[in-house]
């Protein structure tokens, strides 16, 4: 009778941890400076505080190479820059840089160039 109760109880513990597990990938990836609840992207330009140039100085700051693409993005619910540069190596990274300080707040996987 106590294996069966003991058993009971770690299985429950296993569905919470796999419960847990599974909700902790639905939450948001980032937590950037400037959030953004609904407005269009035409007022993100006004919102950042810091410039598409120096975004991306900093994205090259973390991956040295050539930044191909910027963009001002709602990511997660804050304003970001994504940047995509080519680096030495020929991949391409994927980096969001935050819109109200600058720093770097995620990095995407690698791509090799084709």
């Amino acid at each position: 009778m106590i294996e069966r109760k003991s058993a009971a109880k770690i299985g429950t513990l296993v569905v919470a941890m796999v419960f847990a597990l599974a909700l902790s990938g639905c939450q948001k990836r980032i937590k950037g400076t400037i959030p953004v609840k609904g407005e269009k992207q035409i007022a993100f330009a006004a919102m950042a505080k810091v410039s598409l140039a120096d975004a991306v100085n900093s994205a090259l700051k973390s991956y040295p190479g050539i930044a191909i693409k910027a963009e001002l993005k709602n990511v997660d619910g804050y304003l970001v820059y994504a940047v995509e540069i080519v680096t030495s190596e020929q991949t391409v990274m994927d980096l969001d840089v935050d819109a109200g300080n600058g720093s770097v707040l995620e990095t995407g996987k690698e791509k090799k160039v084709k």
